[in-house]
């Protein structure tokens, strides 16, 4: 077999493994290796390397209800120059994402906030960084995609204690701790502690993924959308869910839609383009290519209460 029919061979099967990683940051090699058709001993050197590379984090990525976050919006930042302003933005503990990106504006960045007047307390603060010219808000009416992170409900429908927070905490910092470490941190036995973060996983409280380290992204750039929509924005939704966005939400601003989309190559994030363009609710589409993603953290930046209101 040929070198290059061997290396792209390899690469297909280093992209399977690290999206069934990234779905699931605790499932077993022996699992991913069923899953994909290969064996466990490949399977467990495309993980440790993209670890040790520190390509992906197996990470807890924490419900915006646990944390008592209830306001989030999207913000494009047209700046002098966005390496000095991204520096100013990384001060800001409340943006859970920020991105340098093409196009107009330079620089975008997603926040999460308790509410209206944290959201613009915020924006204020980031309207005065230097080097800043032009803020654009969209406020989050609806996320309706989000493959790295729970969705926020606002029901208030579970409840956790110190020993659980205590394990999601852990879990950011290392997604694939054995139950027996997590309960030696949490306070209580292995058994409680597998018991406890099952019950985490199925009520949404958490998501342990192997999120991708894009801060030195190689190969095809992640592509934001924004979108106007003409007629129904949840059949928008809903068509533009079935191409496989990364995040997706109807938002209130210069857009009724924000998304992002990955591909492996360039042609296929432009069919990814073009389907978003042939959807009938789509009445226009402007996008732009992250080209250094340096934040993309969804845990515990302010302590989270030990009851959901």
């Amino acid at each position: 077999m040929e070198t290059a029919t061997i290396m792209a061979e390899r690469h297909t099967l280093t992209a399977q493994v690290l999206r069934e990683l990234r779905d699931d940051g605790r499932a077993s090699y022996s699992r991913i290796a069923d899953t994909v058709g290969t064996t466990r001993r490949q399977v467990t050197e495309i993980v440790e390397h993209a670890l040790a590379h520190n390509l992906v984090r197996v990470t807890a990525t924490i419900s915006p209800d646990l944390l008592g976050k209830r306001q989030f919006a999207y913000l494009l930042l047209a700046v002098d120059q966005a390496t000095s302003v991204i520096a100013e933005l990384e001060r800001i503990q409340e943006l859970c994402f920020i991105s340098a990106i093409t196009g107009p504006f330079g620089v975008d960045a997603e926040i999460r906030v308790g509410d209206n007047q944290e959201l613009e307390e915020r924006l204020d603060r980031i309207r005065q960084i230097p080097g800043v010219r032009r803020l654009l808000v969209n406020v989050y009416e609806r996320i309706a995609v989000n493959i790295d992170s729970p969705i926020a409900t606002a029901d208030g429908l579970y409840a956790v204690d110190e020993a659980d927070l205590a394990i999601a905490q852990y879990l950011e910092f290392d997604g694939r701790a054995s139950f027996r470490t997590l309960g030696s941190h949490a306070g209580v036995s292995a058994a409680s502690a597998r018991n406890r973060l099952r019950r985490l996983i199925s009520l949404g409280a958490i998501k342990v993924v192997g999120l991708p380290v894009r801060d030195h992204h190689a190969g095809a750039a992640p592509v934001g959308v924004g979108i106007r929509v003409t007629g129904s924005v949840s059949s928008a939704l809903e068509a533009l869910s079935a191409l496989g966005p990364e995040f997706l939400a109807a938002t209130r601003g210069n857009f009724e839609i924000i998304g992002t989309f990955s591909g492996t190559s360039n042609d296929a994030l432009l069919d990814i383009l073009e389907a978003i363009r042939a959807c009938p609710e789509v009445a226009d589409v402007e996008s732009w290519s992250h080209l250094r993603i340096v934040r993309e953290y969804y845990g515990a930046q302010a302590q989270p209460p030990a009851r959901l209101s």
